[in-house]
Order: structure tokens, then sequence, then C-alpha cells
């Protein structure tokens, strides 16, 4: 497993502080491939909304800064200390127009070859898909990380609202913390996410 450090952060984009974790929280970066770090340019430069890991779509893992550390992305700070948090390149949903064509949330063209996953959910009715490179490098990522600071490997099985993790070790979903959350979305598939990492078994 390779770890790029190419997007690493400035001190000022998140929180020098060391905390116990007890969790890894899996997300979607919703922006275009190699956008993950625009963390840099908002707030002045001093904003801390960023994770510690994103994965793209070929699988390729970057590291932001070191994951003893956190961050606020979640907005909640005992959640955020007590977390890693992973974004993936992945657009969210999807909005087909009149002329069949997919758009994103920013408003753009949806064109890439992969097939989009139809379901409804809250809200939502089309999902871009996730890859299998950036599934089997999520599965090695997370595995090592729990393996590294004793985190259950131990993933939720699905990615609906979940009331309370105040004693929770293992691996979660944004979308289980708040049900305003779309991500991981349905295009991810949380029993095929559990077995492998729980089995330690990747392509």
């Amino acid at each position: 497993m390779e770890i790029s450090e190419k997007y690493e952060l400035p001190d000022n984009n998140f929180i020098k502080f060391e905390t116990v974790k007890k969790r890894v929280v899996l997300g979607n970066s919703t922006s275009p491939k190699n956008n993950f770090t625009n963390w840099t340019t908002r707030y002045n430069g001093s904003n801390t909304k960023s994770a510690a890991y994103t994965i793209d779509a070929a699988g390729v893992i970057y590291k932001h800064f070191d994951p003893i550390y956190c961050s606020t992305i979640l907005n909640d700070i005992e959640m955020d200390r007590e977390s890693i948090m992973i974004l993936l390149e992945n657009d969210g949903w999807l909005i087909k127009n009149k002329e069949n064509q997919f758009i994103n949330w920013i408003g753009n063209i949806y064109n890439k070859p992969e097939l989009i996953i139809e379901r409804k959910w809250r809200g939502q009715t089309y999902w871009a898909p996730y890859s299998d490179k950036q599934v089997n490098a999520t599965i090695q990522l997370v595995g090592n990380l729990c393996d590294e600071f004793n985190i259950d490997r131990f993933a939720i099985p699905h990615n609906t609202k979940i009331d309370d993790f105040s004693t929770f070790n293992g691996v979660i979903y944004r979308s289980n913390i708040n049900k305003n959350y779309t991500d991981l979305s349905p295009a991810w598939s949380c029993e095929n996410f559990k077995y492998k990492l729980e089995n330690g078994k990747y392509d």
C-alpha cells in the first residue's frame, strides 16, 4: 500500500492536538479529482474542516496530516477528536435533466463511464459509483489504521443514522452520524466492505 503526501496540509488546516482514536469515519469528497485540498483557500487559509486522508477513484491514497491529530469536519468536538476522517473521491448524488444527462451538485455534467446507481434515498435517486480500486484501497488503509490505533475491525453494516456513538469503537459512515449527510451513498456496499475489512480480504 502506497500513501502519497503530495497534498500535505499546513498546520493551520487541522487541529494539532493529539487525541485517542475510537473510530474511523468514511465520507465523500464531493469534489472533482485532485481538488480535495481546496481547504487551504477557505477562511483566509485557516479552514480546519479537513480530513486526514483522501482516496481518489484510481485508488491512490493521500495523507494530509498525521491521523493522531484531528479536524473540525464533523462539527462535533468529541466526535472530531475521537475520529480519523477519510474522504473518498465521489460526486455523491446526481440529478437527471431533460436531456437525460446527469448533473452533479455543482451543476457540472457527470460523464464518467461507470454505471450510475439508481436508488431512492434521503431525497435523491441517482448516485455516482465508487471504483473497485477505491474500495480495495479503503479496506487496506482502514485495516492498517485500525491495527495502528487499536480500533476494532468492526464496520457498521448500513449507512443509516445511529443515535449514540459514545461507546462505539470501529468504522462508521458520515451518514450514520446525521440524517442530512448522504455519504457514503447507496452506491457503496456496506456489507461487502464490512466482510472484507473484518476478514482482511481485498483484490
